[in-house]
């Protein structure tokens, strides 16, 4: 009898083991396909550039008047979600690590009182850095798919003053966790009649402080040898425009 039950539990045991196994293939089957339907969402492309489409506000002695299709500086960033589920980005944390103007290269006389309503607005006074700034959007990039977005910052009013330049990261929070972009080098287009990013080029006319050419280089420079940065299109112009210059 004792043999009798030692086999049948012995069979029971086995029974049970073979079960609690094929629940944990089960378990572990359903955890790879849940983890298969999450999203894993990557940067698949980084931009950086001056355009227009920024509203804003412009003060006269009659009051405000509206403003539309402003330039200033857009981050552009594709992402890739790369699993059979949407992927909802719920916010973005600028970070800016450094900020500051371009040197001058003559003397600027009067301003003009122009507010712009980025997604960013920065101070009206550079802020101290480390600066972080956040703001809650919403944003699917569906699964298997790319998509972009773009996000405009600078500072919050322009005058006639010189360029505006910055590095920064964006942190995105999605699906419980952050990724993290950056840093990327951005420079603004100022109110410098004489000094300014056109196109593919920059205008610099009229140098009263012919000096202010190699200190924009050695700046320029310096913001391009940041490791791993992106570098916006206009900071790269202005490279090209003062080596053209000889500096």
């Amino acid at each position: 009898m004792g043999i009798v039950l030692a086999i049948y539990y012995g069979n029971d045991s086995s029974e049970s083991g073979q079960s609690q196994a094929k629940s944990g293939d089960v378990q572990a089957s359903t955890s790879v396909s849940e983890a298969a339907r999450q999203p894993n969402l990557k940067v698949a492309r980084i931009a950086a550039y001056i355009k227009e489409g920024i509203d804003g506000k412009e003060q006269t002695d009659e009051g405000q008047e509206a403003l539309t299709d402003l330039r200033g500086p857009h981050l552009d960033i594709t992402f890739e979600n790369r699993a059979p589920g949407p992927s909802l980005i719920t916010k973005a944390t600028l970070r800016v690590r450094e900020a500051g103007v371009l040197p001058g290269c003559h003397q600027i006389g009067g301003e003009l009182a122009i507010s712009m309503n980025y997604d960013f607005p920065l101070p009206d006074r550079l802020p101290k850095t480390p600066y972080e700034q956040s703001k809650d959007i919403s944003f699917t990039i569906e699964d298997n798919k790319l998509d972009r977005l773009t996000l405009t910052m600078g500072p919050e009013n322009h005058g006639w003053e010189n360029p505006w330049y910055g590095v920064v990261d964006i942190v995105f929070e999605h699906d419980g966790t952050k990724t993290t972009v950056g840093p990327i080098a951005v420079v603004d287009t100022g109110g410098d009649a004489e000094f300014y990013p056109d196109g593919d080029t920059w205008v610099i006319e009229n140098i009263d402080i012919p000096t202010c050419l190699d200190e924009n280089a050695a700046l320029v420079d310096r913001l391009m040898s940041i490791p791993d940065v992106t570098v916006s299109k206009e900071l790269k112009t202005l490279r090209e425009k003062l080596t053209s210059m000889g500096h």
